[in-house]
């Protein structure tokens, strides 16, 4: 019993002190030998936590595009004006100007009931444009690009599944281990009392 209740312990413990790798994280950057920037975009936090929501994140210094909204679509034909039938939403955050222009923008994606309505991104300069999946869809090789002039909007629309890091596999697996010898010991050494009668 008390082995069992050691075994529960190590478990629970691993289980506090294990993370999951974070996943990609959206980064921009100026295009080399060239005007103009490239954004890599994820469906994540800043920190690669997995989000339906992204975080707000800057265009490269001195960098803007117009304001407004990018909406990728789940398939061709899908109807503009429903919102049911939209993937993403690319958000290019108005700086506050006056001069519709952004140096900011947020991924927003199906899952987060927070797309803006139609009659909000048709009275804004915006795009629709098709998400481009292969197979499943459901990885890091799709990515819609939209170009706008000089720069380039990578747009990933699949969130990451978190996976162990490999320390923290390697933890586990040591934690088990240990937690099985020690049980194994356990056995062992009372059959061994049991049989020298003491």
């Amino acid at each position: 019993m008390k082995s069992r209740w050691i075994l529960c312990v190590a478990l629970g413990f691993l289980g506090m002190v294990s993370n999951v790798s974070a996943g990609p994280v959206t980064a921009c950057q100026n295009n080399t030998g060239d005007s103009g920037f490239t954004c890599n975009i994820f469906e994540t936090l800043a920190d690669g936590t997995p989000s339906e929501i992204s975080n707000v994140f800057s265009f490269p210094t001195g960098q803007v595009v117009s304001s407004g909204y990018l909406v990728l679509l789940e398939a061709p034909g899908a109807t503009q004006s429903d919102p049911t039938q939209w993937s993403d939403v690319l958000h290019f955050i108005d700086d506050g100007s006056g001069n519709t222009t952004s140096t900011t923008g947020q991924l927003l994606s199906n899952g987060c009931n927070c797309f803006p309505t139609f009659a909000v991104v048709s009275a804004a300069p915006n795009l629709f444009m098709t998400e481009t999946q292969v197979g499943a869809g459901d990885d890091f090789i799709d990515s819609t690009p939209f170009v706008t002039g000089f720069n380039v909007f990578n747009i990933f629309s699949a969130a990451p599944d978190p996976v162990p890091e490999p320390a923290t596999s390697a933890l586990l697996g040591s934690g088990l281990l240990i937690a099985f010898g020690y049980t194994r010991f356990k056995r062992v050494a009372v059959h061994v009392r049991h049989n020298s009668g003491s």
